[in-house]
């Protein structure tokens, strides 16, 4: 979906739409029949439902703008309402009124840099209020198109933004998070609303070297399909439960996405055992034909797509040819109702059906947006995904009382951002604060001149600025360099042909450097890796943050950590490569590991230098990690662990307990990682992850305070996955990393074994 193109026809769209209307259950044409029956199930009560419409009535509810059916009192549906971090702009969702707003909180890649995950749930549940809050009151749908749980495996990705990050791991537990603040709550009996987990599969180019995403045929292995692209979907539906995934735009080893029987059925139905619907992404359906060129007609393009399981169509192909194919006999009515049927079954777990007196969801009003605690929420996001990257000779904070009668230089082109910290997706916020304004209400009363200068654009090469802000910084007693990109560079629709810091930029830093009374400062806003190397480098670079797109409080939360206010404890949640990664593997390549063509991707197989990375992150105290268990060491046999073979996410091998002590003299946050290193070289012949994720646990520390810290290892970590697909066991010495300390090291001995 192209944002620019989505917010014009969001309002357009919202104008008339009916997404606050409900069917009559007490006194409406429905009143007497099964679907206003509670006590029967939600299945039984939509198949009763859908057998009462005629066949050009049901064709009307193939499509997200669903007409209304007057006879039968349903009123007109709007099914594609967004809210990846906050209620969005979209067809479903309009603002005005008593809802002129909706919480702005930090982009997904921000929260994946938290790794805090009862903060995501927080985050979701805030955002799934809001959203029954704008439903109620007619401004927004029920069905919400979010998360992106796509892995950002290139740098140059354009919606990498959208994503918690690079690794399966950690996006798995944030979409099992998300998923239940979004969908669950305080009534159990109801859906709050209905996620739909996107793009799959296997989705992640927009348009790069003359191939777009409507023409991409993303050619994946076995190995990388299992191993890497499908464990945050097989979360998200197994185990999270969600209502209803996307189809993408691309097509899967020749298939379309949309059309492909083999992910939607045998593996989304079948083996995660998906309970909701499919819908394409908006205009996919289409692109069977018209791009991927699968089919040649628009009746066999029906066809294929209601027969892989794509329920729902995102734009008006089965509006406008579902009947011609009925006629053509590509598809029978049982292939409709089916489709049908499965979109009005989350309709009646919504409660759309049931009286709204008995629905706490339904007393949600204008009143639960944009509270006090919302506000409150935002900032601490915000915080904790403030990445400190660099911090020589403990540069910051910046200590604000010995700052009285000079002066801080705020220059660059990201320092009075506003928009522009929302990323994309985003709606409209209650305010944005931008970084300049932050810093001069916190300098209020200290006597702190904080002035502020372009000195350049985010990335033409116009240096008339240079002047003002090289002036500015000799006058100036603190410089603050605030660069980074901006949606023009990476967007959907749009990916990066480079990943260096704009040349504008670092020249800029450059001169900067030459005249700046001490080191320079510098922030960084983006959603994606670029090369600051150079500002690793420097001598007079002193520190370095990356801060993404930090949502409607990142300017105060900035400000709050330069000054001390607050203690970064953010981490990585991607790698960042040095500028000529992407000469090196081609976007095309979806293999993760290395090959003579490709250096590897992600921390899992990338082996080349990282200028950062994942996991890195500072903070202003030291944290220490003592082994808590009684041995480094354990020995136990495949043919023992193979006895336990249902289900590797439940079977524990270790229960791992570590203590971590702030040993510094600052109150702060860490994020405890916790990695495995498998024995590197595989009995099935392929190449191992360097180390891969397997715990994660944000804590927070007083000064000298200790806090113990559990990691389950479960089955699921000590699995190879071969060349097909299938699960291995095999024998080695597998290594517990905790952070960057080796804990325990797992000797498995025995014949090597199929898990699955």
């Amino acid at each position: 979906m192209n944002l620019h193109w989505l917010v014009l026809f969001t309002f357009i769209i919202s104008i008339n739409a009916q997404t606050g209307s409900f069917p009559d259950c007490k006194s409406g044409p429905l009143s007497t029949f099964p679907i206003c029956d509670q006590s029967l199930p939600s299945r039984q009560r939509a198949a009763d439902l859908v057998s009462r419409m005629t066949t050009s009535e049901k064709i009307t509810q193939l499509v997200t703008t669903a007409a209304a059916i007057p006879r039968l009192g349903l009123p007109k549906f709007e099914w594609w309402s967004e809210a990846l971090h906050g209620v969005a702009y979209s067809p479903g969702v309009s603002f005005g009124g008593d809802l002129p707003a909706a919480s702005s909180f930090p982009t997904p890649i921000n929260i994946g840099a938290t790794f805090n995950m009862s903060l995501v749930h927080r985050i979701a549940s805030v955002v799934s209020t809001e959203a029954r809050a704008f439903n109620n009151e007619g401004r927004a749908g029920l069905v919400f198109f979010t998360p992106n749980i796509n892995i950002f495996r290139d740098p140059r990705w354009g919606r990498g933004q959208e994503t918690p990050g690079e690794d399966p791991f950690l996006t798995s537990q944030y979409v099992y998070a998300l998923i239940n603040g979004l969908q669950r709550g305080d009534d159990e009996r109801y859906l709050k609303i209905a996620a739909d987990c996107k793009h799959y599969a296997a989705y992640d180019l927009e348009n790069w070297n003359g191939t777009d995403r409507f023409h991409f045929d993303a050619r994946v292995s076995d190995l990388d399909l299992i191993e890497t692209y499908m464990p945050p979907f097989e979360t998200c539906i197994r185990d999270a439960k969600v209502a209803s995934i996307m189809c993408s735009y691309n097509a899967v080893n020749g298939v379309p996405s949309c059309g492909n029987k083999f992910i939607l059925e045998t593996i989304a139905r079948e083996s995660y055992h998906l309970d909701g619907f499919v819908v394409s992404d908006c205009g996919a359906v289409a692109t069977i034909m018209d791009s991927h060129h699968y089919t040649s007609t628009v009746e066999d393009t029906v066809a294929v797509a209601l027969h892989a399981g794509t329920d729902l169509n995102c734009g008006d192909f089965y509006l406008k040819h579902t009947q011609e194919a009925l006629d053509k006999k590509t598809i029978v009515e049982a292939d409709i109702d089916q489709a049908v049927q499965r979109t009005f079954n989350v309709l009646v777990r919504l409660g759309y059906f049931d009286p709204p007196e008995q629905q706490p969801y339904r007393k949600l009003s204008h009143f639960d947006v944009d509270t006090v605690e919302t506000r409150q929420l935002s900032l601490e996001a915000a915080h904790q995904s403030i990445v400190l990257l660099k911090n020589s000779n403990k540069a910051l904070p910046l200590d604000i009382n010995q700052l009285q009668n000079k002066r801080i230089a705020l220059i660059g082109p990201t320092a009075n951002a506003t928009e522009l910290m929302q990323g994309n997706y985003f709606g409209k916020a209650p305010f944005l604060l931008d970084p300049v304004t932050a810093f001069r209400g916190l300098a209020t009363g200290h006597s702190i001149n904080v002035s502020f200068a372009y000195g350049c654009k985010i990335a033409d090469g116009d240096q008339s600025g240079f002047s003002e802000a090289i002036e500015l910084a000799k006058s100036s007693d603190v410089v603050i360099f605030f660069g980074g990109i901006d949606q023009s560079i990476e967007s959907e629709g749009h990916d990066r042909t480079s990943i260096a810091l704009p040349d504008i930029q670092l020249q800029l830093i450059q001169q900067l450097e030459k005249v700046a009374r001490s080191p320079l400062h510098i922030v960084i806003m983006s959603g994606s890796g670029l090369d600051l190397s150079y500002v690793r480098d420097s001598s007079q670079c002193a520190s370095l943050i990356w801060m993404g797109y930090a949502g409607q409080s990142g300017g105060l939360a900035i400000a709050n950590v330069m000054f001390g206010d607050y203690n970064p404890g953010g981490r990585l949640p991607i790698t960042i490569y040095p500028a000529s990664y992407v000469d090196a593997v081609s976007m095309f390549d979806m293999q993760m590991r290395p090959s003579p063509s490709n250096p590897g991707r992600t921390y899992k197989f990338y082996t080349g230098q990282a200028v950062f990375e994942f996991g890195h992150g500072l903070s202003y105290t030291t944290f220490q990690y003592t082994w808590y268990n009684d041995t480094t060491e354990s020995r136990m046999s495949v043919k023992s662990l193979m006895k336990n073979n249902f289900d590797e996410k439940k079977v524990q091998v270790h229960l791992y307990r570590v203590n971590v002590t702030n040993t510094g003299s600052v109150v702060g946050d860490d994020a405890v990682l916790a990695y495995v290193v498998p024995p590197q070289k595989s009995l099935n012949g392929q190449t191992p992850p360097l180390k891969k994720l397997f715990g994660f646990e944000r804590i927070h520390l007083n000064v000298g305070e200790t806090k113990q810290v559990f990691f389950p290892f479960n089955m699921e970590s000590l699995l190879t996955v071969a060349h097909d697909g299938a699960k291995w066991l095999e024998p080695g010495s597998y290594k517990i990393i905790i952070g960057k300390q080796h804990m325990h090291t797992i000797h498995l001995y025995g014949k090597p074994a199929r898990w699955s």
